[in-house]
């Protein structure tokens, strides 16, 4: 029989242990665990400055971490006076650097722009969204893509040059479930814990695709990120017939994200330092 001071460390140390299993194996099965949503994701945001992002392509996927810059892409939110809060976005990419070595290169770099911007109300629900394409930079829109939750329903109106593309739909929504843009990454997923599941919706600014997926975290991991190993969750996004994963720190700081993008490895990096995002109006505000 140990000494008293023995056995209850080793209660202690059994109890936690306990704990610490249970909240990481069993909770997120039986769904006790919440899952990150636009509530949480807002205020979270809304105390972030501007974020840069590096846009990058992976040429081998058998060395991943060789990776070429192709663009760049800024991130910010805002807290409006009423409590609403506001997730803006800008990324742009050279089609030529992005497209080189695929059967579509082409000496030309014609550069896209997207500019997003998302509006969430108070409680955490989604209240609005607009995305719009522009080639080159500041000319008029190429597509543009909205939508606006009316009660339980997300109605989402796409606009663009063909008149396929033209299109009112309709699609339910669920209070404070996430809605986001393919090209601008949530600077923070907070709330993380392995086993996590959820849906979410992802939409394409170049395509007007609305897609609903199924996203999981199905492990931690450790990546080097500023020069330093960093533990991250993993969360993977289920698409069709893709799958893409970000890799977040333990704190809920978005770090690296993949982009769904035919015929290449499309990454998004944060960057270390914050710096002033560009000032770009989305037309149709």
């Amino acid at each position: 029989m140990p000494p008293r001071p023995v056995a209850v460390a080793i209660l202690l140390y059994w109890a936690v242990a306990v704990s610490y299993l249970i909240r990481r194996d069993v909770l997120p099965e039986m769904g006790f665990l919440r899952p990150p949503d636009l509530r949480t994701i807002a205020r979270a945001e809304e105390h972030a400055g501007p974020v840069r992002w590096s846009v990058e392509v992976i040429d081998d996927p058998k060395v991943p971490e060789n990776r070429r810059p192709v663009g760049e892409a800024f991130t910010q939110s805002s807290r409006e006076p009423d409590g609403r809060v506001t997730i803006s976005g800008t990324v742009w990419f050279d089609t030529g650097r992005l497209l080189k070595g695929t059967p579509l290169a082409s000496r030309a770099e014609d550069r896209i722009e997207v500019r997003s911007r998302s509006g969430v109300d108070p409680s955490g629900d989604l209240r609005s969204f607009v995305a719009t394409v522009h080639s080159p930079p500041g000319s008029d829109a190429l597509l543009k893509i909205s939508g606006r939750v009316r009660g339980r329903v997300l109605e989402i109106t796409t606009q663009g040059p063909l008149p396929m593309l033209n299109q009112t739909r309709t699609l339910p929504y669920e209070p404070r479930s996430l809605v986001q843009n393919a090209l601008g990454p949530f600077d923070r997923l907070p709330g993380l814990q392995v086993g996590q599941r959820w849906e979410s919706r992802v939409v394409s600014p170049l395509t007007g695709r609305v897609e609903t997926v199924h996203v999981e975290v199905p492990e931690r991991t450790t990546i080097h990120w500023d020069r330093s190993p960093v533990p991250v969750f993993v969360v993977v996004t289920h698409m069709t017939p893709l799958s893409a994963r970000t890799w977040v720190r333990r704190d809920g700081l978005v770090l690296r994200q993949e982009v769904p993008f035919p015929l290449v490895k499309l990454v998004l990096e944060r960057q270390p330092d914050r710096i002033p995002a560009p000032h770009a109006e989305v037309p149709g505000r």
